[in-house]
């Protein structure tokens, strides 16, 4: 009987020293990388985004690139890779999708793209933003398909880079049924964080694989906050719907009637493209299908100027198929 009581003391300690551990790590980082976009109250809910503009205005009828991070990451990702780069000459705005970075994950389901994209399109209401070109990465391609489908009207062209787009056949990749395990927030709160961080190095290359990130990419893309434990919690909440969400989505793809790019690193171990990009070509009427040999999940660095140049392109397109209309414009008034 003594040593049982030792022991659930023993584990009661180790759980509230993680505990004590976890929350001072996540005070630290909040301190180390503070914010550096605008806040927006979307329904309530407090979004972070960053709105970033060229030097010189955009050219006329040029849309608003919006770029969706992937699941454990925050908008710094997007800003390294392709943002700064697409904002020499394109307005850019990257929000922290609810429950990453700063923006917060409010009351709804944040496992639910249809939330998600509705606090996304306040934010882009409230900086006045549009038409646009959605770009998204791994869980952000999904929500890209979701704003789309929701938004018709607002979006001209989709850039998806390894979305997670499908089911798998042979069910639960293992991260999904690691995240329904842990959950619990006793784990979430406690002992992930610090083990997280611990092995943040072999996180970045696991992500990256079979390419290696740059060696600046845990400092600039902020990865460490994303292993803090509200983060880590809305992350592990998006794995453990997402299947769910999935088989939901893919019988309505083929109603998404905009130009779609769709990028696949043909190494891509995390989102295969066989299951994901390859089906998801097959269902947008409108796709076209850009294979990047060799490339692994975080193509949007290695590759990033392939990836830019695809949605200037696009851009480029959106704008020239409005000049008739603005043209036809001008001459009415």
């Amino acid at each position: 009987m003594t040593t049982l009581i030792l022991l659930v003391l023993s584990v009661v300690v180790l759980f509230t020293a993680a505990g004590w551990v976890s929350c001072r790590l996540a005070r630290r980082l909040e301190a180390r990388y503070p914010p550096r976009g605008v806040f927006i109250n979307a329904n309530g809910v407090r979004m972070h985004a960053l709105d970033l503009s060229p030097a010189r205005p955009a050219a006329s009828g040029q849309p608003t690139v919006l770029l969706l991070h992937g699941a454990n990451l925050c908008c710094e990702d997007m800003r390294m890779s392709l943002g700064e780069r697409l904002a020499q000459r394109l307005r850019v705005i990257v929000p922290d999708r609810p429950g990453q970075g700063y923006s917060v994950t409010g009351t709804g389901p944040v496992a639910s793209p249809a939330y998600q994209v509705t606090l996304i399109r306040e934010v882009l209401r409230d900086r006045d933003a549009g038409p646009l070109i959605v770009v998204g990465h791994s869980f952000g391609g999904l929500i890209a398909l979701r704003y789309a489908l929701d938004n018709p009207d607002t979006v001209a062209g989709l850039v998806l880079i390894n979305p997670t787009t499908h089911p798998r056949p042979q069910g639960l990749p293992l991260f999904q049924r690691a995240a329904e395990v842990l959950m619990k927030p006793l784990v979430t709160y406690t002992l992930l964080p610090p083990l997280s961080l611990a092995m943040m190095k072999r996180i970045s290359a696991r992500i990256f694989r079979p390419e290696t990130p740059p060696a600046d990419y845990a400092e600039r893309s902020r990865l460490a906050l994303a292993l803090t434990a509200k983060r880590f919690a809305a992350s592990l909440e998006e794995y453990a719907g997402l299947r769910d969400q999935l088989i939901d989505h893919v019988p309505r793809y083929g109603a998404i009637q905009v130009p779609t790019v769709i990028v696949a690193g043909t190494a891509d171990p995390v989102v295969p493209p066989q299951v994901h990009a390859e089906a998801l070509a097959q269902a947008v009427p409108q796709a076209r299908l850009l294979r990047l040999n060799g490339a692994g999940h975080m193509a949007h660095h290695a590759h990033a100027d392939t990836i830019a140049a695809e949605i200037e392109r696009l851009a480029d397109a959106v704008a020239e198929r409005a000049a008739p209309s603005r043209a036809e414009a001008a001459e009415r008034s």
